[in-house]
């Protein structure tokens, strides 16, 4: 969710391409801007908004190659802003000014800037303060759905703590920096089928040699595309297990076979790894015990969030003119 998001602006926003991106997809559309180009339910999404949010992105650091593609990515997050925004006032939960700066700074923040900085770099960038808010404050009232829906469930034990901090403490600790490509079942127009097809397409060729960089930055909807699908570092406290059993067995250069995630699939690559003597852990350090506690919840709330929007996807009426 938002966290996404501040990745992707913390590592794109030092080279901001120039390329506007006007229009919705057609001349006709491009005259008459406020002419809606699809409707969620009761909500109009209009050519103005698409092409703001397209704008956006080039300004986050989506690729700009295939114009088209962009444009159709872009009228996908808005569609899923626009039920997500559903979902908040269903149970009452309502987009704020409070929330909104809180999101904002957040975002300035990891960009190391100002809100009033970040707002300005963005205006020279062709985006207006208006699509940034619609953007923020979709996330920050999916996050809050979110807590509301399903915080029970994504509460951690500290029974569950400890069993973890027991597992990392017995012999070493693997950690690996990864590159990815996240493909979502329902990205471009393709459906599942169609996705897991040109995952394994993208496994063949990229196993074989392709160039794994390109292929994130032309295909990947994971916040790290604009970097080339590099997301850093990964310790094994930090992923889930069935990640971490998928890395075994794997060295430097290797990738392995399209995994399932939430929604979609994932192609990783391992560029660096090493690996480090673990035992002396400290069961009561209270930092560790947070960040164990932050990952369990973190991987929970992803899983049930990204299964819950394609619940909503799936029974809402989208129109696209």
């Amino acid at each position: 969710m938002l966290r996404g998001f501040l990745i992707a602006i913390a590592a794109t926003l030092a080279a901001v391409p120039g390329v506007m991106v006007t229009g919705a997809g057609s001349p006709a559309a491009a005259q008459t801007p406020f002419r809606p180009v699809a409707v969620v339910n009761d909500s109009a999404i209009t050519g103005y908004d698409l092409a703001q949010r397209a704008q956006l992105m080039v300004a986050l650091g989506y690729p700009t190659e295939n114009v088209d593609a962009l444009r159709a990515q872009a009228l996908d997050q808005l569609v899923q802003d626009r039920l997500k925004l559903e979902a908040g006032r269903d149970i009452g939960i309502l987009p704020s000014d409070e929330a909104y700066a809180e999101g904002l700074a957040a975002f300035a923040q990891q960009a190391g800037m100002t809100p009033e900085a970040f707002i300005a770099r963005m205006a020279d960038s062709g985006v207006t303060e208006s699509a940034l808010r619609d953007l923020i404050q979709a996330e920050m009232v999916w996050r809050s759905v979110i807590r509301a829906r399903f915080g029970s469930r994504v509460d951690v034990a500290e029974g569950e703590i400890d069993a973890e901090i027991e597992l990392l403490g017995q012999g070493t600790t693997s950690s690996f920096r990864l590159q990815e490509i996240g493909l979502p079942f329902t990205d471009g127009g393709r459906n599942e089928a169609q996705t897991r097809a040109l995952a394994n397409r993208l496994y063949s060729e990229l196993s074989a040699g392709g160039d794994f960089e390109a292929a994130a930055r032309r295909y990947s909807r994971s916040p790290s595309a604009s970097n080339g699908g590099d997301v850093g570092w990964v310790s094994r406290r930090q992923m889930p297990d069935e990640l971490f059993t998928a890395l075994q067995g794997l060295g430097v250069g290797d990738l392995t076979p399209p995994l399932p995630v939430p929604g979609g699939v994932t192609i990783l690559k391992i560029v660096e790894m090493r690996t480090e003597a673990s035992g002396g852990l400290d069961p009561s350090d209270p930092e560790l015990r947070d960040q164990i506690r932050n990952r369990i919840a973190a991987q929970r709330s992803a899983r049930l969030a990204e299964g819950f929007l394609q619940e909503l996807r799936r029974d809402a009426l989208i129109e696209v003119r």
